[in-house]
C-alpha cells in the first residue's frame, strides 16, 4: 500500500513539473500568422512569448518516384507576446510577417513562459 501511494505521489509531482504551450491551431496568409495557443499545465503561465522560425529551401526538380531532400535555411525569427494564461486558458495570437521572411516555405512556432505556481500568494501588498 505504501509503495502505490509513494509511486502516485512521484508521478503527480512529474505530471506537475511538466510545463506545456500548446499551439492548437494556425493558419498562414500572405503576411500574416493567425493561431491560438492553450495553456495545459497546472500553472499560470507568465510574460508568454511565442518565437516564430521561418524556412525556406531551394526546390530542386526531381522525377515523380524519386524524392531528394533539401536542406532548410533558417530565413530568420519574429516574436510576439502575450498577455499571462491561466491553467487552461487559450489565446489568439497573430503574427505579421515582415517582407524578407514571406518567402519562407515552412514555419516552427516555438512558445516560452515564465512559470508560478497556481497554489501560491503574491506578497508586497497588491
Amino acid at each position: 500500500m505504501a509503495l502505490l501511494l509513494a509511486v502516485s505521489l512521484l508521478l503527480c509531482g512529474a505530471s506537475a513539473d511538466a510545463k506545456e504551450l500548446v499551439i492548437l491551431k494556425s493558419e498562414r496568409w500572405i503576411d500574416t500568422l493567425k493561431g491560438t495557443v492553450k495553456n495545459m499545465s497546472a500553472d499560470r503561465a507568465e510574460e508568454v512569448v511565442i518565437v516564430v522560425r521561418f524556412f525556406g529551401g531551394t526546390a530542386a526538380p526531381v522525377g515523380p518516384h524519386r524524392r531528394r531532400h533539401t536542406p532548410r535555411q533558417e530565413l530568420g525569427q519574429q516574436t510576439v507576446k502575450l498577455p499571462p494564461l491561466d491553467s487552461g486558458e487559450e489565446a489568439p495570437f497573430e503574427v505579421d510577417i515582415v517582407e524578407k521572411h514571406r518567402t519562407a516555405t515552412s514555419f516552427k512556432f516555438e512558445p516560452h513562459a515564465i512559470w508560478r505556481a497556481a497554489g501560491r500568494t503574491r506578497s508586497g501588498g497588491r
